[in-house]
């Protein structure tokens, strides 16, 4: 699988800038005593970090009204990678989309599985983050696989240069079976319901 290049913008060069001239100052004027110190200033920069995604992935009123229009009712527009993603509300949830088990699995799959805890809400969270953020030391680049997804528990890959990670929220008791099965639902959903738009002006 390809992974699209990213040329940044000055847009994106600005955002960095304003985001490590505080942690140079922190790193300037706050002497590294002790490990508690340390700490903090990797926790300020991990926060930082956090703050540059939610700036950049932000679909400016600019970009909007270069947009097609969208029914909103219908479709939530994320924004990654610098490109612009259309996700059925039905599945759409903070940062990416749900997939609820085992209901969309057997719709999408035509597969046959059973609740067996009747009654709870059992959700896999489906994270799409734009390629060039490395969030933290745990979320990195290097974890996300080009390698065949959903194969051999390839739960986190890159797809369209979107890094996705499957996240079971409220569903930790699936086989190994039933986790690929909610991988392989999660891709169909991604290539089949997910629409990349583009600007019509």
């Amino acid at each position: 699988m390809e992974i699209k290049k990213y040329r940044p913008s000055k847009g994106f060069i600005w955002t960095l800038l304003l985001v490590f001239f505080p942690i140079w100052l922190l790193f300037k004027y706050v002497p590294l005593t002790n490990q508690r110190q340390e700490q903090a200033i990797k926790k300020e920069m991990d926060y930082q970090k956090r703050k540059a995604v939610e700036v950049l992935d932000i679909v400016t009123d600019e970009e909007q009204a270069k947009l097609p229009k969208i029914n909103y009712k219908k479709y939530a527009l994320e924004k990654r990678n610098g490109h612009f993603w259309l996700i059925p509300r039905e599945y759409y949830g903070d940062g990416g989309f749900n997939i609820r088990w085992p209901t969309d699995v057997n719709e999408i799959l035509g597969s046959e599985w059973s609740e067996e805890n009747k009654g709870n809400y059992s959700v896999v969270h489906v994270f799409m983050y734009s390629r060039q953020y490395e969030l933290n030391d745990y979320i990195q680049n290097e974890k996300f696989s080009n390698k065949e997804p959903c194969v051999n528990k390839n739960y986190w890959f890159v797809w369209n240069g979107i890094n996705i990670r499957l996240y079971d929220i409220y569903a930790k008791n699936l086989t190994d079976k039933q986790y690929m099965d909610v991988c392989f639902t999660a891709l169909k959903i991604l290539n089949e319901k997910i629409k990349e738009i583009h600007y019509v002006n």
